[in-house]
């Protein structure tokens, strides 16, 4: 038992980018605060990708699918993965300083406070994964 409580501290104390999530569309998520996430793109994602791989963190963080994902900021340079560009998203707005705004009825990552559904952003991976 003690065994298993020093690996659980090791692993706790891995650098963020360790503790990685890797969505079904093979786009990496990381914690970037206590309230923001992003998303690690590959060459040629898109809208699509960032917001299938953001729901299917969310949902494994345990969000509930009718929680909203919002845009963070757009694309910038990754902090768990240096050299690639990441999206920022969050479940709480409030304290990642994101103002929502209405949904919208176009797929960005350009427009903070943009937001979808934990549901809404997983009906993405449908499409994302056959493209990609």
């Amino acid at each position: 038992m003690r065994h298993l409580a020093a690996f659980a501290t090791a692993i706790a104390m891995l650098p963020l980018s360790a503790q990685a999530f890797t969505a079904k569309n093979r786009l990496t998520v990381a914690p970037v605060s206590n309230s923001v996430f992003e998303v690690v793109g590959l060459p040629g994602s898109g809208a699509s990708h960032f917001w299938c791989a953001a729901g299917e963190y969310a949902l494994a963080q345990g969000a509930a699918s009718s929680a909203r994902i919002y845009l963070a900021s757009g694309r910038q340079p990754s902090v768990s993965r240096p050299g690639r560009t990441a999206v920022r998203f969050t479940l709480a707005p409030d304290a990642a300083g994101v103002t929502p705004l209405a949904p919208q009825l176009t797929l960005s990552v350009d427009v903070p406070g943009d937001n979808l559904s934990v549901a809404a952003a997983r009906e993405y991976c449908h499409v994302s994964i056959s493209r990609f």
